[in-house]
């Protein structure tokens, strides 16, 4: 199965560069291959459950932004009746933060079921933290192009951000990432949203084509160009956490994508999005990825 993911991502154009390597970047990398061994070991709930950080977020097609290990349990379950024959995750980039106890990844994730023939691709991006000894463990995360979650039940505070503040330490840097966000969907709102993708990017800053992973200002505009103009995005930040380094960190927001439906009238579609962010040498933070998938409205917005 590896095999197969490492030939899709080869397949997939452009290919990121390959990333500075160091211990505490191998050592992420094996992790997140290594999660189906984990499903094998465990079950499919408590095996994606061990990799879990106690708070984390997990964003699924379908149901709201999910905080916590109890309502991503709550999503696990509701999965399970899925006949799903093998799964292999591959990342594809990734990235640490100065401290080496936050990093991310994204890659590709291969699924080979009763129902599914061939294996089906879906990407994911995850952010994740470590202390002490201890492993990595997933903070954020954010399944792209997957299917919707099926039937779950969720509390009201399993999809509410949690309202404690970060230690003060972190606090100044955690609000200016959350700004850089805001200023991020202000800018498309004003300029249009390839333009504010393209120059919000890092220099190898990724964002998820259909197909293809779209990396670095040049193609990002090049490929919003591509789309036309036919539709627009606004978002705003919900949440957001920095590492403890204060140089890597995450956003956690709404979309409202608005477009044309075949009768020409305006079809508002809704979601959610995780989106990586590193500070740049000139102190401003730029993302390294951002994906995110539809969330059904809400009753008091349809």
């Amino acid at each position: 199965m590896v095999a197969l993911l490492s030939a899709c991502s080869l397949h997939r154009r452009p290919v990121p560069p390959e990333p500075a390597r160091g211990p505490a970047l191998d050592s992420l990398f094996k992790i997140d291959q290594s999660r189906a061994d984990s499903l094998f070991a465990r079950g499919p709930v408590d095996g994606m459950l061990a990799l879990l950080g106690e708070d984390v977020v997990y964003l699924r097609a379908g149901v709201p932004a999910v905080y916590g290990r109890d309502g991503a349990r709550a999503l696990f379950v509701a999965g399970t009746g899925v006949t799903t024959l093998s799964l292999a995750w591959q990342p594809i980039g990734g990235g640490v933060s100065d401290d080496l106890r936050a990093g991310y990844t994204y890659g590709v994730v291969g699924r080979l079921s009763q129902m599914t023939s061939p294996i089906h691709f879906e990407r994911y991006i995850a952010y994740w933290e470590r202390s002490g000894g201890e492993p990595w463990r997933i903070a954020a995360y954010s399944e792209v192009g997957s299917a919707p979650a099926g039937e779950v039940n969720l509390t009201a505070d399993q999809v509410a951000p949690p309202a404690r503040k970060p230690p003060k330490p972190l606090t100044e840097a955690t609000d200016k990432v959350r700004a850089a966000d805001s200023s991020f969907s202000d800018l498309a709102y004003r300029m249009g949203t390839g333009f504010a993708f393209s120059n919000t990017a890092g220099d190898n800053g990724v964002v998820f084509g259909t197909p293809q992973l779209v990396v670095g200002p040049n193609a990002i505009r090049a490929f919003f160009a591509a789309q036309g103009a036919s539709s627009s995005l606004t978002w705003h930040p919900v949440y957001a956490a920095v590492a403890d380094s204060r140089d890597l960190g995450f956003t956690i927001g709404e979309y409202i994508s608005t477009g044309r439906g075949p009768s020409g009238a305006a079809v508002q579609r809704l979601g959610k999005y995780l989106t990586v962010w590193k500070l740049q040498r000139d102190g401003t933070w730029k993302f390294v990825v951002d994906g995110g998938n539809p969330t059904p409205a809400r009753e008091s917005q349809r």
